[in-house]
């Protein structure tokens, strides 16, 4: 029989008649957002009575909903969507070392009675980008944005690039996020000038401007295009994005003959890694992969 789950928290109606469910946590998940349609995917070919929902939250309510969620046996964890991989932290049970550094997570899993965190964000990124950037370890790259997708994405690339400049609204959180990575990386002002790109062969952007739900135009500001133009012919501008699937960055940057990649690749290898978290033994990972590629 069908219920209406958690109606006393939720932005969105979600009927369920599932012996067991995950869910994907945001502002508003339900409005396009993959990971449902993926994990539904791999749900189907394992031919389990299990499936994914898109949860819309309100941060005032996220800490009810947390406690109901670790309450119920049914849900086995899911993932995190903007803007909440970093408020969810202290309300979870216990993080994976590698969220607690990166301190931000983008999935949740059970373990008993208690729900883990885990960022999957960096792995996936940084797979895109070696499928791409065949000389990714020579690059000196310009992040942008230090929310918990940037923070994941930028701990993976210390050691796999040349140089690391991070970029974010707030320069303080730059500087601070900086520190904890290694005196290697570098800060720099937001949005950029000419000689903040000076050298940069490779712009990754974890801003949400750009986002159909986000701030709209590209991050490096009204000079957008004419900044591009700075960078070296064979420069990659990869964002995070895939919502839409062209963002005016990946435009301007197609339009003066860059190579571009958005975040659609890296959603699924995240996706496939999250998964196999919260739901061991159901898959392979080579299972999950297929399932999920099949989605399209």
């Amino acid at each position: 029989m069908s219920e209406t789950l958690f109606p006393e928290f939720l932005d969105n109606q979600v009927e369920a008649s599932d012996a067991r469910y995950a869910a994907i946590l945001g502002l508003s998940p339900s409005n396009g957002a993959r990971s449902p349609a993926l994990w539904n995917a791999a749900y189907a070919l394992a031919d389990t009575n299990a499936m994914m929902h898109p949860f819309d939250i309100s941060k005032p309510r996220l800490a009810p909903l947390i406690s109901a969620l670790r309450s119920d046996d049914r849900y086995v964890g899911g993932a995190v969507a903007v803007p909440y991989k970093q408020a969810l932290v202290p309300l979870l049970d216990r993080l994976e070392p590698e969220a607690e550094r990166i301190g931000a997570v983008n999935t949740i899993y059970r373990d008993g009675e208690d729900l883990l965190g885990a960022n999957t964000d960096g792995l996936g990124a940084l797979a895109q980008l070696k499928d791409v950037v065949d000389d990714l370890s020579s690059r000196s790259v310009l992040l942008i944005g230090l929310g918990g997708a940037g923070r994941a994405v930028a701990a993976y690339l210390v050691g796999n690039v040349s140089r690391l400049k991070l970029a974010n609204r707030t320069l303080g959180t730059a500087h601070a996020f900086a520190d904890r990575l290694g005196s290697e990386v570098e800060t720099v002002d937001l949005p950029q000038s000419a000689a903040d790109l000076r050298g940069v062969n490779l712009i990754v952007n974890c801003s949400s401007v750009g986002h159909q739900d986000g701030d709209q135009g590209s991050p490096l500001g009204e000079h957008s295009e004419s900044l591009l133009e700075t960078m070296p012919d064979d420069s990659v501008v990869y964002d995070i994005i895939y919502q839409p699937a062209e963002t005016e960055l990946l435009r301007h940057a197609k339009v003066i003959g860059l190579r571009t990649l958005n975040g659609r690749g890296m959603n699924l290898d995240q996706a496939v890694i999250a998964f196999e978290k919260a739901n061991p033994d159901l898959l392979s990972r080579d299972e999950i992969r297929a399932a999920m590629q099949s989605v399209g």
